[in-house]
């Protein structure tokens, strides 16, 4: 059985896959919603009493806690992250973990401009949002939520509980830990999902990640589903969306199978050539 590994965000826990991941399972498929280190307490108990090592997880830990998951697992699974999660997608893809990659409202690695903002006024922005880069060590508490983003979530029906995130991993985005290698021609294939309501992660930010891939052989593949917003994991339309992923992935798993055939026969013919010339050269 194939398994599906998804990938969190910033400020959220697996509970925002409550709908999402379901739909892979109903497809046969084993799945699997670990949290980010230190976030797998209850969310009230998060809200009331913030565990103070998550001050020190950054990018890194978060990357190393996943690629322990993987290891334990009995094959590669598909990796599918959201937001924050899309990042650490690629970044495992990057060092060769997962069999195939979806990263959903993605968080772009470092040399992607999320915000149409020059490399100083990103760092001001992440300043003016996050602190001075000396309080690395600090806690977020959730962010507060406009009232048209509030109104929206209602008639949508949608419960959205967010948690304390660490202060760090927003300024290692400018740092070699969320650096990709673009051009790796050994990464497995990635989809990038973009969003057109997207308020958080725009667009033109989901594109221009896309567009950094243009000179790798690996296989990237970009999809826009224009009426979704940021949480479009489990917002009205999610279903259409899951669907869509279900059969990339299961289109870049068949493929996978046939370049592995194709790989053992092409070994199994040489393996007999080679011997042919063996037994040649012993008459």
């Amino acid at each position: 059985m194939q398994t599906v590994l998804f990938i969190h965000g910033a400020w959220t826990t697996p509970r925002c896959w409550r709908y999402f991941a379901p739909l892979f399972a109903e497809k046969g498929y084993r799945t699997l919603t670990p949290a980010w280190p230190l976030k797998d307490r209850d969310i009230g108990d998060q809200l009331a009493d913030p565990e103070p090592r998550l001050a020190k997880v950054g990018i890194p830990e978060i990357v190393a806690h996943y690629e322990g998951i993987i290891r334990h697992l009995p094959a590669p699974p598909v990796l599918i992250g959201h937001s924050f999660g899309g990042l650490i997608v690629q970044l495992l893809l990057d060092q060769g973990y997962g069999a195939a990659g979806i990263a959903i409202s993605s968080v772009p690695p470092r040399g992607v401009p999320a915000l149409n903002l020059s490399p100083v006024k990103a760092a001001k922005k992440l300043w003016s949002l996050f602190g001075a880069p000396s309080r690395w060590g600090g806690i977020l508490p959730p962010p507060e939520r406009d009232a048209d983003e509030q109104a929206l979530r209602r008639v949508q029906g949608i419960d959205v509980r967010l948690v304390p995130e660490s202060r760090r991993i927003f300024w290692q985005l400018l740092t070699r830990a969320a650096e990709v290698d673009f051009d790796n021609p050994r990464r497995a294939p990635l989809l990038l999902v973009g969003c057109g309501k997207d308020r958080c992660m725009p667009l033109e930010a989901q594109r221009r990640n896309f567009e950094r891939y243009a000179a790798s052989p690996a296989r990237t593949d970009f999809a826009l589903f224009p009426e979704l917003t940021h949480l479009a994991i489990a917002e009205p339309g999610h279903e259409d969306l899951a669907a869509y992923c279900v059969a990339w992935a299961e289109d870049r798993l068949a493929a996978n199978g046939q370049r592995a055939a194709a790989d053992a026969d092409l070994v199994g013919c040489v393996n007999l050539l080679q011997g042919q010339k063996s037994n040649g050269r012993r008459l």
